[in-house]
């Protein structure tokens, strides 16, 4: 029903609708205050027209939140918007006497009757608050800024791989991964330190596929050699090392060494134990994750949320077809690590092995001229090889979210 019913000027306080109504109305008598005489009026249908198109360029339903209850002593939650009911803005911003601001609600355009009865939903209501946009705008940015600034680091390393993967590989590379990785001493804060000696003797594990070529005999008779790093040769491309130049993949723990394979049931598998017996400097992406009772001394560490955003993005798992592409940035670092930061070796959490009562940590030693042997220069020690047989492959799923 509409309302021609006229408001003046006087009735309301100062704000962008009084000097709306100072601007577009016309002299008459209002019907609000009969003192108001001879003053600027609108109909009641005509401000609550102005008065909506305000507020939608102003507000915007509010954002949900969740409010701790104030008891101490209470675990509940309360959960509502953001802002004010639409009630409260308008009295606030009309600053009229309560039949004014009734009146002006009242008139405000809505979804009809009919648009309801379809389904529609009354823009005004009860049922949440409102907030002025540009606060829910500045909130929006700030968490996109705390976002960004807390994976500020796997958004770098993406931007890198992006480069290197589809663009240039050769220059400007080194000064990227100097702004990345910084300076070695940085990672010899604290008491516990990515960038370390690992000491001689520690037992490490490489699983290969057993096929004619790689019989139980020929492993007694040279199992050293066979279950070692190929030579150039037959070197393959891996996450860290390019074609003909060799490596030593190995793992911590055996489970872990032959999840690295992805074997099929009923594949039997070889799995050379080794020990090295120099030191190896090595950079180590899993420090952070050492299971200790006390981790809150981690985080103080100036290098800790570099490292744990690199670990998940360096260990995240790759198709093989993808291989090639997805290796050439860990390919780099692997390189850039031994030139520039002196690393023997690099340990990084399996892709494959994420059970963590496992030791699921790989280790990759890096290109050097012997890998396996008694004598100086060579870093392992080889002591035997046991063979297991794959008789069960277990899927762990989580439910998907999109």
């Amino acid at each position: 029903m509409a309302d021609d019913r006229n408001l003046c000027s006087l009735c309301f306080g100062k704000g962008v609708l009084r000097d709306w109504l100072e601007t577009s109305g016309s002299e008459g008598d209002c019907d609000f205050d009969p003192t108001h005489t001879s003053a600027t009026c609108v109909t009641v249908d005509e401000l609550a027209e102005e008065a909506d198109r305000w507020f939608q360029q102003n507000y915007q339903p509010g954002a949900p939140m969740v409010e701790i209850d104030s008891d101490p002593e209470s675990d509940r939650l309360y959960h509502g918007t953001e802002g004010q009911p639409y009630e409260e803005i308008f009295e606030e911003e009309l600053g009229a006497s309560e039949d004014v601001v009734r009146a002006v609600i009242d008139a405000l355009p809505d979804d009809s009757h009919y648009e309801i009865m379809q389904g529609g939903e009354p823009f005004y209501t009860d049922a949440h608050n409102f907030e002025p946009i540009r606060t829910a705008r500045a909130r929006e940015q700030a968490d996109q800024d705390d976002y960004w600034f807390e994976n500020r680091y796997a958004f770098r390393w993406q931007d890198f791989c992006k480069q290197v993967q589809f663009n240039s590989r050769f220059f400007g590379i080194q000064q990227k991964l100097d702004d990345l990785f910084g300076k070695p001493e940085e990672y010899g804060e604290g008491p516990v330190k990515p960038l370390y000696d690992l000491p001689p003797g520690q037992v490490v594990f490489r699983a290969r596929l057993m096929n004619d070529e790689l019989s139980e005999e020929a492993l007694n008779a040279k199992g050293a050699s066979l279950l070692g790093a190929p030579p150039p040769n037959r070197t393959q491309g891996g996450r860290m090392n390019v074609e003909f130049i060799p490596v030593f993949y190995g793992a911590f723990a055996r489970a872990t060494a032959l999840a690295e394979l992805r074997p099929g049931i009923g594949d039997d598998i070889a799995i050379g134990k080794f020990i090295t017996r120099t030191p190896l400097k090595v950079f180590d992406f899993t420090v952070f994750e050492q299971r200790a009772p006390d981790r809150k001394p981690f985080f103080y560490h100036n290098r800790y949320e570099f490292i744990t955003q690199m670990q998940d993005e360096i260990s995240r798992p790759v198709r093989p077809h993808e291989r090639q592409r997805e290796y050439i940035a860990t390919q780099i670092v692997a390189e850039y690590l031994r030139s520039f930061f002196g690393c023997d070796a690099v340990i990084f959490k399996s892709s494959m092995q994420r059970d963590d009562t496992q030791d699921n940590r790989n280790i990759v030693i890096l290109h050097r001229d012997s890998f396996v042997g008694a004598d100086d220069p060579s870093v392992l020690s080889y002591v035997d090889w046991s063979l297991q047989e794959v008789t069960d492959v277990r899927y762990s799923v989580s439910d998907g979210t999109f």
